[in-house]
């Protein structure tokens, strides 16, 4: 009886803390079938579930913090469960019990104590701009430029968001730059279960926005864009998020953005599981490259819904991984055998996943990993 009593009060739990489609589930494994960490490790989707609903602790306590909340799962359930809820859930009970990976401890240290997960200063999220002429929003401005955290202090990202500064400006762009008070949107915190976190990050970018007259946000990461079009309307936050992607296609159709020069690369283009299966942009940054000169375009045989994840997801941005359980590096090799020199995304994690594994495997002779942004400003 009192065994009984716990697995109720465990189930009770998920279902309190968020994972109320546990419940949902009748077990067809789906979900396990198409996970895309089966692709290099074991990963049962389905016997996490059910060992929520029977209130048991998973064969490994780590598996639940593998997900990268890419939404493939979620996508074909027949039920249409809310998987990525349920695993957020258990997170969060994890959490509570003191066991989240050291490695993702440190991402929410860094967040509660600079804002961001990268452990830098809180005052120097702009530091990347030293030097340049990029203003700083002001009221009158059509958009306001807030660059992922990743983009911020990233050194492997940081030329895509001066690339990014530069391709709205020939665009005709009216925009400024989130001012350096302006902190993490919290996407990455609450795929790990902290929505407390989450919440707090978030009331003090409305603070800095609406002070600002920010309302209008141009967003360099999918994952951004997300929380911000999903996540704010829960804290009274009056948003409007435009990925750049859409940005620059809606340019190029009204012949805003015009570009002259001329791309001899061969290029592939991975769709960010947040920008496609979380929000449906798919065709926006396939119609930029389309409108690149002499650019020749080949897809992967897994795109648009069913391309797989890079593994940066659901806090797999910062956390330890074997090399050879890298869902990057299957993306990476698929890219290659499409026989593109060039793999192009629009995501600050897929392009810093994309590039260790083209270092770690030797691989920089025959692809590059490519932001959208950048390649755009090749051919002004």
């Amino acid at each position: 009886m009192e065994n009984q009593e716990l697995v109720l009060e465990v189930a009770d739990a998920i279902l309190e803390m968020g994972g109320e489609d546990l419940t949902q589930c009748f077990g067809c494994g789906t979900c396990t079938g198409l996970c895309p960490w089966n692709l290099v490790a074991e990963f049962n989707v389905r016997g996490m579930i059910r060992t929520g609903m029977l209130g048991l602790d998973p064969p490994d306590p780590g598996d639940v913090w593998k997900c990268a909340t890419c939404g493939y799962c979620v996508a074909n359930c027949p039920r249409q469960v809310d998987i990525i809820g349920v695993f957020r859930s258990m997170r969060r009970m994890s959490a509570e019990m003191g066991s989240v990976p050291k490695t993702l401890r440190a991402m929410l240290g860094s967040q509660h104590d600079n804002g961001n997960p990268w452990g830098g200063k809180a005052e120097d999220r702009n530091a990347w701009t030293r030097g340049r002429d990029i203003p700083v929003y002001e009221n009158g401005m059509e958009y306001a430029y807030y660059p992922c955290c990743t983009s911020c202090y990233d050194s492997e990202n940081m030329k895509n968001s001066v690339a990014l500064t530069e391709v709205l400006k020939a665009s005709g762009v009216k925009y400024g730059l989130t001012p350096a008070e302006a902190v993490c949107c919290g996407d990455g915190v609450r795929e790990t279960g902290d929505d407390e976190l989450q919440a707090t990050l978030a009331a003090r970018n409305k603070g800095v926005f609406e002070e600002r007259g920010i309302h209008k946000v141009v967003t360099s990461s999918p994952h951004c864009y997300n929380a911000f079009l999903k996540d704010y309307p829960k804290f009274d936050a009056n948003i409007e998020p435009v990925h750049y992607a859409v940005l620059l296609a809606e340019r190029l159709q009204t012949g805003d953005l015009k570009l002259s020069g001329k791309s001899s690369r061969k290029a592939t283009y991975h769709d960010p599981c947040y920008l496609g299966r979380h929000n449906g942009i798919y065709d926006e940054p396939r119609q930029v490259l389309e409108n690149i000169p002499g650019l020749e375009f080949t897809e992967m045989p897994r795109h648009r819904e069913n391309a797989i994840c890079c593994g940066g997801g659901g806090g797999g941005m910062f956390m330890e991984a074997e090399t050879e359980q890298s869902m990057a590096d299957i993306r990476v090799q698929e890219a290659v055998e499409t026989g593109a020199d060039t793999l192009v995304t629009a995501c600050p994690y897929c392009y810093a996943m994309f590039s260790a594994s083209i270092k770690s495997r030797n691989l920089d002779d025959r692809i590059e990993v490519k932001d959208l942004a950048d390649l755009v400003r090749e051919v002004l």
